[in-house]
């Protein structure tokens, strides 16, 4: 007996020894890859700062992503969203950058983390000349179009008080304008000078605000952060984004003025 459960201990000790070996030859858990490009998510129909040229997604905004790729050396992705989805998709993973013309607001602020601003702006009111609309105050009552999850959809509530028609771009709240099925169009200046090229019926108003545009990125990634703010203030320095800023409006313009 003691012969045979001596035989069995052995047996045991040669099999474990022999998982041990296995485990220790196995190799390591691969950690996940990191992405082969720099993602930038965005929503491509805000000329000058990202539209689409044939099929590919141009702009301002481009030009200095592919800035902040290049001093991570990677190359730059790019996906286009619903605006609405654009931060969202960025705090779930999607894309190490966003870039979509995004104003910075305190709220914002609060979900992802922004860089240092690249532009001052503002919003302001598109309006039919024989029904002018100045101010705020004068917009105030009028069925207001405004694009998804803007700070001009937050300018109607919280100032206004009042609730928007919503539209997926600019471009479709001034096609509503223009059939009757709204009063006016608020958005940023940039879309709205955009929307009134070579349309003499129609102005837009002084600034009813003035904003900054910034990247987003993640929280909890200072090192990127610092990358980008990098970037973005030697293209600033270097005068660089002011050519950047030139070349990509003359560019909107031309294609708004050929009917693209």
């Amino acid at each position: 007996m003691k012969k045979t459960a001596l035989l069995l201990l052995a047996s045991l000790f040669a099999l474990g020894t022999a998982f041990a070996d296995e485990e220790a030859a196995a190799p390591a858990a691969a950690e996940p890859a990191a992405p082969a490009a720099v993602r930038m998510i965005t929503e491509a129909t805000f000329p000058p700062y990202e539209f689409r040229q044939g099929t590919d997604v141009v702009g301002i905004d481009v030009e200095i992503c592919k800035a902040i790729a290049a001093a991570l050396g990677k190359e730059l992705s790019i996906e286009d969203v619903e605006f609405d989805s654009v931060l969202p998709s960025l705090i779930a993973g999607k894309a190490e950058l966003a870039a979509a013309g995004i104003t910075v607001t305190e709220d914002r602020k609060m979900k992802v983390d922004f860089s240092v601003p690249y532009v001052r702006t503002g919003i302001v009111v598109v309006y039919a000349k024989d029904a002018p609309c100045e101010d705020g105050a004068a917009a105030a009552g009028k069925r207001i179009g405004v694009q998804n999850g803007t700070t001009s959809a937050d300018y109607v509530r919280e100032q206004l008080g009042q609730e928007p028609e919503m539209f997926d771009s600019p471009a479709s709240a001034f096609a509503a304008l223009k059939q009757g099925k709204v009063d006016l169009v608020i958005a940023d200046i940039d879309p709205a000078k955009n929307l009134i090229k070579g349309e003499p019926d129609y102005d837009i108003s002084d600034f009813l605000t003035v904003e900054e545009y910034a990247i987003a990125i993640k929280k909890g990634q200072p090192e990127l952060l610092a990358v980008v703010n990098r970037v973005i203030e030697g293209l600033q320095d270097s005068g660089k984004l002011d050519e950047i800023v030139d070349e990509w409006t003359a560019k909107a313009d031309a294609l708004q003025s050929a009917g693209e």
